[in-house]
């Protein structure tokens, strides 16, 4: 009695615990790379403005987004911060990764029985990657979950077909469509296992002719003509519901638009829209997604640096998810994956009827992902084949496994061996789970030989060891320098390893002759390096600290801060960290995410005691030399002090039509504890001075001097 009752019961305290071990996460990873685009994105269509995509960091965006600005919205002015905002915005995604999770249960139940419930449900919630992702404002968890739902209800309408399973597949497939483009490969996996169905339907046929004449017996004329029709109607109906639930996402925007109207980007969308008929036909899509389309497709084929095992390449590399999911999924798991395997294969236990259906989408992923998609930059990438798995893994706890104890007492060993070594394994890198690697790859500390990026370090740590370490350090921390330099400093793992070869080169002489004092998440590392130090390992390398005398810059013992109107800033440490000789693109704070108009902005530092200052200088650019230097330059811009109660325009400082990358203004001397540049109109991401486009205010660095 209390072992039954413990069985109904484990399914929901997996996923309570899934839970509470995802929110317990959010708290602790910071903002990494692409929320706040997504988020932008949500909010903007929550809003009801319009859905297309202005810029390239817009290309993957999706309205599913607009459940991450719910939360937000409803909050209104109760969640000012952008670190409440995050929290609320990344709730949605939590739910979404339970809604998963009890599919996941629910099918393999069906499918296997209660225990291989229980065993794919503890494969998916004890998950390392998908307890990284189910609390991030991203759409990952979201495809994952629309296409196992689409395959799922699939699945259930080609076990029974009727009109309502096949309404609900379809609008299912629908919303699918609004997450990722990922999801459009559910076309090609529907299609394969038809194609499956049909060759395993014709082969049974087949052997019942060859009964039917052996016994003399004329097998049956079969209505061909008449199954065709009615299965042509079936996949026409289908169609049509899919189309209108995902033209109702995208709420019709630009529907029926011809592809040779289109402003497209990627060579294969182009040559669509040259062909005669097709590029006048109007398309029954909405324009952004198409649009989405052409950009993802553009993205994906492009040449960009991608890195593994220590190896860079423009090209991508074939081996990449393959020895990505060696080394980002549990050792446990993948055991109980090639167990299922030769089961299935031994035919000791198959489930009829949907082998395929949790296969075919597998295969179908990694094919692509191995073969044509160039975009190596993260695991996340194959994470909606994972589910499948799981279904497939749980047959290692059907009845004809797991036969009553003490008969079958060596797969219970084996099984309960493999579900301990993945709880252990599991809550061993509690709360960090997107550093997660496993002990094939050495660990999470050992994970940058392997991959880098959102594979280990998204910038979730960043804000920790910005906002909480440095302020605690007795010294003054530096982050991420463009050369050598003394003194404390911290880099996040990707760019110390580097995110192409170039960047490689930039922090070799970190990497190569320095060990950490201290490790965040495993994705921010803290040294010590003394000017002894650079002597022996960096005598005669370009120094870091150049420009202006910084040895008597005030704003190197402030305290940066940033702020805008409507958007968010990123990398505001990086206002005084005295570095201008990489002319790196992560050396300036930055607003985020690009906006249609100028953004207003303002950049600074404050002090804990007043400082008498009578000069500042900034760099209002992404860069403060090159050909690309005036993207984003400040136009119009002021500088202001604080008086102790409001901010107060420094005289002559007030500057309309700038053409200058390195602003300077001297004024009498006045006491403040702090300072700021405020940007109110910036060239656009093309440098030029127009009123369109896509626009950000940056700020390179902050220097302050006395009279």
């Amino acid at each position: 009695m209390h072992l039954a009752r413990l069985g109904k019961a484990l399914p929901w305290l997996l996923l309570l615990l899934f839970g509470v071990r995802g929110l317990l996460a959010m708290r602790v990873d910071g903002t990494t790379a692409d929320e706040p685009l997504h988020l932008a994105y949500g909010q903007r269509v929550l809003a009801g403005g319009t859905l297309l995509r202005e810029n390239d960091l817009m290309n993957s965006k999706m309205p599913v987004s607009a459940l991450n600005a719910i939360p937000v919205a409803l909050a209104g002015g109760r969640a000012s911060s952008w670190p409440q905002q995050l929290f609320l915005a990344r709730l949605p995604s939590l739910f979404l990764g339970l809604l998963l999770g009890w599919l996941v249960w629910h099918w393999a139940r069906a499918l296997f029985g209660a225990a291989s419930g229980a065993l794919a449900l503890l494969l998916y919630t004890f998950c390392p990657n998908f307890l990284a992702h189910s609390h991030l404002v991203t759409t990952d968890v979201a495809t994952a979950l629309g296409m196992f739902a689409a395959t799922y209800t699939f699945w259930r309408y080609l076990e029974h077909p009727g009109p309502v399973r096949l309404l609900m597949a379809a609008a299912i497939f629908g919303l699918a469509q609004l997450t990722k483009a990922t999801a459009l490969f559910l076309v090609p996996i529907f299609a394969l296992i038809l194609a499956v169905r049909a060759v395993r339907g014709l082969l049974r046929r087949r052997t019942t002719d060859r009964a039917a004449a052996a016994a003399a017996t004329p097998a049956p004329l079969l209505p061909h003509t008449a199954r065709a029709a009615r299965s042509g109607g079936r996949f026409l109906l289908f169609g049509a519901v899919a189309l209108v639930v995902l033209n109702a996402g995208f709420r019709c925007e630009g529907a029926l638009t011809p592809l040779a109207r289109y402003d497209l980007v990627s060579p294969g969308f182009r040559a669509l829209a040259a062909l005669p008929v097709l590029g006048a036909m109007p398309l029954p899509l909405p324009y952004a997604y198409v649009q989405g389309l052409d950009m993802v497709s553009r993205d994906a084929a492009v040449k960009s640096w991608s890195y593994l095992r220590e190896q860079y390449s423009r090209t991508g590399f074939r081996s990449y998810f393959l020895l990505a999911f060696l080394v980002k999924v549990p050792v446990a798991t993948q055991l109980l994956c090639l167990l299922a395997a030769w089961l299935w294969c031994t035919g000791r236990v198959r489930a009829p009827g949907a082998e395929e259906l949790l296969l075919v989408p597998v295969l179908v992923l990694l094919t692509y992902l191995s073969l044509f998609f160039r975009l190596d930059i993260g695991f996340r990438y194959f994470l909606p084949a994972l589910p499948f798995l799981f279904v497939f893994a749980s047959r290692v706890a059907h009845p004809a496994v797991l036969a009553p104890w003490p008969r079958t007492r060596w797969a219970w060993a084996a099984v309960g061996s493999l579900a301990l070594w993945l709880a252990v394994s599991s809550f061993a890198i509690h709360p960090h789970y997107l550093a997660y690697f496993n002990e094939i790859a050495g660990g999470p500390a050992n994970g940058w030989r392997w991959l880098i990026d959102s594979n280990l370090d998204w910038g979730q740590d960043v804000e920790y060891v910005s906002n909480v370490y440095a302020a605690k350090s007795p010294f003054r921390v530096l982050f991420d320098p463009s050369g050598p330099v003394a003194g404390r400093i911290a880099v996040d793992v990707s760019h110390l390893v580097g995110l192409n070869p170039r960047e490689a080169r930039r922090l070799a002489w970190l990497r190569d002759n320095f060990r950490p004092i201290a490790t965040f998440g495993y994705s921010c590392w803290v040294y010590d390096v003394t000017e002894e130090d650079l002597a022996r390992c960096c005598a005669g390398m370009p120094r870091a600290l150049l420009g202006d005398p910084f040895a008597f810059d005030l704003a190197l013992q402030g305290e940066p801060f940033a702020g805008a109107d409507g958007v968010r800033v990123r990398f505001q440490q990086r206002l005084n960290d005295g570095m201008l000789g990489a002319n790196d693109i992560g050396d300036a704070a930055r607003t985020v995410p690009p906006q249609p108009q100028p953004v207003r902005a303002w950049f600074g530092v404050r002090w804990r005691a007043p400082q008498t200052v009578g000069r500042v200088v900034a760099y209002p650019s992404f860069y403060s030399r090159g050909p690309e230097a005036n993207k984003f330059l400040a136009l119009d811009y002021v500088f202001q002090a604080w008086d102790g109660a409001r901010w107060l325009d420094i005289p002559g400082t007030r500057v309309t039509g700038n053409q200058a990358l390195r602003v300077e203004h001297r004024f009498p001397p006045l006491r403040t504890t702090a300072f700021r540049l405020v940007v109110e109109r910036e060239r656009n991401e093309r440098g030029a001075a127009a009123s369109t486009g896509g626009f950000r205010a940056v700020c390179l660095e902050l220097a302050a001097y006395p009279p």
